[in-house]
């Protein structure tokens, strides 16, 4: 059930006795900027920090505990041009604990949202600067990571050089040295009022009940600012962006990234998933069985769609002194799924991996909440025929739909002297 609390703040409630718990998660959406991702970054770990009522982490986990180990969180991330700051909240349902459970946790919601830790127009220093630290601590790391480091250089390759795509959604270091207890209160303030806001509910709760409770916030009405159609196209390069880097490391990092103009369900979604799941994306891909077990040219090899930004990526780790070699077979891997040269078995075997994987995500409400949300931003209704729509793609239309990859950007780390 939808209702509308103001113009641009929408409440979601799904009735379900499936599970113990009851999830909520609340969703603030704005274009990203160059500047806004490591304040609301940082916002978003001073959210989930402290409150006015609950000044210390101490203090806010005992008042968790208090609801039977409930949880609350908060994080960024990004679908598309969309910068999102989610708020998650979990505890037991009423029925397994006492009345009043659900109540106390939306509660604590509120104390999170509208009281933070804020005084005389700025957050408190202490908190800010241990957060701050902390968040510093967390992008620095990256570098150390070098499987993650090589997927975001290849990223930063791949999008134009204008693109806002480049800046990553937890931000940047040298935006983070720029803030200060004052300026994140700004942020704050920014985003409470004008950011586009969806309410998720789901969970065994009575949506009446549900909407007199968030009624009583004080969210006022605003405009989403965000674009109807926030999937990033990016147009197709005919030169092919290559960069190679040398550091320390013990294996290198080769990835590719291909121009893909699929979107999040699309009309070729499926056989999109279909498709990936038989280049990179199970343990039944030619990646996989080919690159990294038959020729042993890969510690690692799989493929990832990227359906808000029209791209796929391939992502291996591999001795630097087998570059062209491991390079050569990657890309014949690509050529060999355009060509239909798959068979029927490896692709129910796909089409298998890929519904367990969906009928496990329906095990856990978490990830139902996070699906709804990415349903919602990109106005679609929720998935119906799931199982039938992948048993349903033929293998014409996966080497037709792979005939689309086109690659634009290679990124080699190169561990040799």
């Amino acid at each position: 059930m939808d209702f509308n609390l103001q113009p641009g703040v929408r409440l979601h409630v799904e009735p379900t006795s499936r599970f113990h718990v009851n999830r909520i998660l609340i969703n603030f959406a704005t274009p990203q900027t160059a500047e806004n991702s490591a304040a609301r970054n940082l916002l978003a770990n001073l959210l989930e920090t402290s409150t006015a009522a609950y000044p210390t982490q101490t203090a806010f986990a005992k008042a968790l505990n208090h609801l039977y180990g409930a949880d609350a969180s908060a994080s960024v991330s990004r679908i598309g041009y969309a910068h999102t700051l989610r708020v998650r909240a979990e505890a037991v349902d009423d029925r397994f604990a006492q009345p009043g459970i659900f109540a106390s946790l939306v509660d604590i919601l509120y104390q999170m949202i509208f009281r933070p830790l804020i005084t005389d127009g700025a957050f408190d220093a202490a908190t800010f600067k241990t957060q701050r630290q902390n968040v510093a601590n967390e992008l620095a790391s990256i570098k150390e990571n070098k499987q993650y480091y090589a997927a975001w250089q290849l990223d930063r390759l791949y999008y134009d050089q204008s693109s806002l795509m480049r800046i990553p959604s937890y931000g940047r270091l040298e935006d983070l040295d720029k803030l200060t207890p004052a300026s994140l209160v700004e942020t704050y303030y920014d985003m409470l009022a004008h950011d586009q806001i969806d309410i998720f509910v789901y969970g065994n709760v009575d949506p009446q009940a549900v909407l007199d409770l968030f009624r009583q916030w004080p969210l006022s009405p605003r405009q989403s600012p965000l674009p109807n159609d926030i999937y990033y196209r990016q147009p197709f390069h005919h030169r092919v962006r290559e960069l190679s880097e040398r550091q320390d490391v013990n294996q290198a990092k080769l990835n590719l990234a291909y121009h893909f103009p699929v979107f999040y369900r699309d009309e070729n979604y499926y056989a999109a998933l279909v498709m990936n799941g038989i280049l990179g994306g199970t343990p039944y891909s030619k990646l996989f069985a080919n690159v990294r077990e038959k020729a042993s040219l890969a510690y690692y090899a799989s493929s990832q769609l990227r359906l808000f930004s029209s791209h796929l990526a391939i992502q291996t780790g591999i001795d630097a002194k087998n570059y062209h070699q491991a390079r050569q077979l990657i890309e014949a891997q690509v050529k060999a799924v355009q060509q239909g040269d798959f068979s029927e078995t490896v692709m129910q075997e796909v089409k298998d991996a890929l519904i367990n994987q969906y009928q496990t995500g329906l095990d856990a409400p978490g990830g139902i909440v996070e699906h709804w949300l990415v349903d919602c931003m990109s106005n679609r209704l929720p998935a119906e025929n799931v199982i039938e729509s992948l048993q349903q793609v033929t293998k014409e239309q996966v080497a037709n739909l792979a005939k689309k990859l086109q690659l634009q950007a290679v990124y080699f780390l190169d561990g040799e002297e």
